[in-house]
Formats: C-alpha cells, structure tokens, sequence
C-alpha cells in the first residue's frame, strides 16, 4: 500500500502541475451555458486540477495509513 500511496502522490502532482501549465478551457459559445463560461471566456470551475488535487490527498492518507499500521505492528 505503501507504493500505491507513493504512486498516487507523484501521479497528483504531476496531474495538478501539468494542468495548471497546459490546461486552457475553449469557449463554445454554442454549446455552453452561462453556468460553465465565464464572460472572459475561462472555465469557472477546472474540474481537471481538482482531480490532481484529490489524487494527491487520497495518497497522502494511504501513505499515513500505511505509516500508522507499521507502527502498530
């Protein structure tokens, strides 16, 4: 579980860096809705970098629950 963890963590940073870097949002003014596009033309919500986010947090907490039952041991 350990490497798993270690896997997670790497695989939400590298998610949450890229994104932030290379991820633009390309307005279709046909198919979109005032919900989803802002007025100057980004993304509200970047549902891409929060997955980044919670890959990290999920390996984070895999790496402490492996840490702790080591230690239980």
């Amino acid at each position: 579980m350990k490497k798993i963890s270690i896997l997670l963590i790497i695989a939400g940073i590298i998610i949450t860096v890229a994104l932030i870097i290379y991820y633009k949002s390309v307005p279709n003014l046909v198919d979109s809705d005032s919900m989803t596009i802002a007025p100057d033309g980004h993304m509200v919500a970047k549902w891409p970098i929060f997955i980044g986010i919670i890959f990290t947090f999920v390996g984070c907490v895999f790496y402490y629950v492996a840490q702790s039952e080591k230690k239980a041991e």
